[in-house]
């Protein structure tokens, strides 16, 4: 099927692609209700999905099922059920390659080959780089995702799509949870187009942070002066100049007040200068890098859990093996 030459509403809504949406969604929940109950007569369920949206060119999203996690935050999450995101997932498969090109170099999280650990290593790289001679701030949007203003996001997203085709179906599933639908605010957590939507809708900080900083937006040079990186709604700038990095910090949160409804309290303006630099489950700097202690903390607790649940020891050096793969990074 030739996409480029079709509205994007006639790419989500067609058989081939939410069949595809269909497996994609599949990986990992062969052994949960959701998947089993659809799995039944499944071609007959999307031909009716692919109906509805060819007809009305919208869909009727289902309540969503909503409980907490703490990593280490305790957040809310909400999570569609499976009929729903196979839909998100077509959406997102077809509007992912033109909303990725927009994103820049310096953005993470939520994009191929660029998800955490690509973002710890990145900020490593840079540190071993530039040395003691480097002044950091850190910013993080307060509870960013139930923050984001429905008007605010249409008015950048919608005019970036090659096509104005989907605007009644983005517009329909921003509403899909009556409490953001009533406050006209926020976008669930959970949602694999939610992410799309909160990597995009900062976007304009990442441009205005390399403006600043003097670095580039489109690719990753590692210039010496300064820095920048995002890992969704959490931002590091590093610079060898003091004023510079007060600027862009200042700047970005003005930016985040003024033109993205979106709040950075003082309480979210971390100041590091030349410490070391706490991110994405590691503390970082120049000479190297380890795990927070929380993490560690966290998997001595699961270890002895897993003792006094009498585990085997094979069990348990397999713990340790995965949890040592993880906390290693490359070598730069």
């Amino acid at each position: 099927m030739n996409f480029e030459t079709k509205p994007l509403i006639e790419i989500v809504s067609s058989f081939e692609s939410l069949h595809a949406a269909f497996y994609s969604c599949s990986r990992g929940k062969r052994s949960k209700a959701g998947y089993q109950h659809f799995l039944f007569a499944h071609g007959e369920k999307l031909k009716a999905i692919e109906r509805e949206l060819s007809a009305t060119r919208n869909f009727r999203w289902s309540g969503y099922r909503e409980f907490y996690v703490h990593d280490p935050k305790r957040r809310l999450v909400m999570a569609a059920p499976f009929r729903d995101r196979i839909v998100h997932t077509a959406i997102h498969r077809a509007i992912f390659p033109q909303m990725d090109a927009l994103l820049g170099a310096r953005t993470f999280a939520c994009r191929y080959e660029m998800g955490n650990r690509a973002a710890v290593l990145r900020l490593f790289r840079q540190l071993k780089a530039m040395g003691k001679n480097r002044y950091c701030i850190k910013l993080d949007v307060r509870k960013y995702f139930e923050s984001i203003p429905h008007d605010r996001f249409l008015e950048r997203f919608l005019p970036c799509l090659p096509d104005r085709s989907l605007d009644p179906l983005i517009r329909s599933l921003l509403a899909s949870h009556p409490r953001y639908r009533e406050r006209r605010r926020g976008i669930p957590i959970g949602n694999l187009t939610s992410q799309l939507f909160a990597n995009f809708y900062l976007s304009s900080m990442d441009r205005l942070a390399c403006d600043h900083l003097g670095i580039s937006f489109e690719e990753d040079v590692r210039e010496p002066h300064a820095h920048y990186l995002r890992y969704m709604d959490d931002m590091v700038i590093l610079s060898t100049d003091k004023k510079r990095a007060f600027e862009t910090a200042m700047a970005l949160v003005h930016h985040a007040t003024d033109n993205l409804g979106l709040g950075i309290p003082p309480e979210k303006r971390v100041v590091l200068a030349n410490d070391p630099i706490p991110f994405l489950g590691f503390v970082l700097e120049e000479e190297g890098y380890r795990p927070l202690r929380r993490n560690e903390r966290k998997f001595m607790n699961k270890l002895k859990r897993s003792v006094r649940k009498g585990e085997p020891l094979s069990v348990r050096a397999q713990r340790i093996q995965s949890y040592e793969a993880g906390i290693r990074l490359p070598a730069v």
